[in-house]
């Protein structure tokens, strides 16, 4: 969140940092802007001063998308096991990642500095995941449920039949019988 007011001693601190960027960076004239805001309090400016994003993303956020990659790495593994027939067989454009919708949905952002910046999740590098849908984040939900009912009962690789169950969780989310060990 933006202050509304500084203190004359933040306003100082503030100010004598962006001096300093004005005479190491690139981009004296903005530094100097800012610096005048600070010093004459210019509160209606603060927002240039401010120049980040000012919602945090709370670690919940951060969490469940670091669980719905490690879902789709585990998915993605269990796909590669099967024969062309048996992915034939199975309709998994159902369960298919289609990234976090970048306008609605924190998760998005998250992701893509992890994948960026952090270099952690290598197959979704420069692939397009802005999935403009909100619907997709209530899809990964129950499937996310249908993983951790799996890791609960010590069940850590996937088989054909938990595919099955994943695609079923996703086309028939209020079919409770989805959510099964399958061995």
């Amino acid at each position: 969140m933006i202050p509304e007011t500084l203190s004359v001693v933040e306003r100082q601190i503030l100010a004598n940092q962006f001096r300093i960027l004005s005479k190491i960076g690139n981009d004296a004239q903005n530094y100097e802007t800012k610096i005048e805001i600070l010093e004459n309090g210019y509160t209606e400016q603060y927002y240039e001063v401010f120049d980040l994003n000012t919602e945090e993303i709370p670690l919940e956020i951060c969490e469940e998308t670091t669980q719905i990659l490690l879902m789709y790495r585990r998915i993605e593994d269990t796909i590669q096991t099967l024969t062309d027939k048996e992915k034939k067989e199975f309709d998994l454009e159902k369960i298919k990642f289609e990234g976090f919708d970048s306008k609605k949905d924190p998760h998005y952002h998250y992701m893509l500095f992890m994948i960026d910046n952090m270099n952690m999740w290598p197959e979704y590098k420069g692939l397009y995941v802005n999935s403009h849908c909100e619907y997709q984040l209530s899809k990964y939900r129950r499937m996310l449920e249908y993983q951790t009912f799996l890791l609960d009962n010590d069940q850590y690789d996937l088989n054909k039949e938990n595919l099955e169950h994943l695609i079923d969780v996703v086309v028939n989310p209020r079919n409770k019988r989805a959510i099964q060990l399958v061995r």
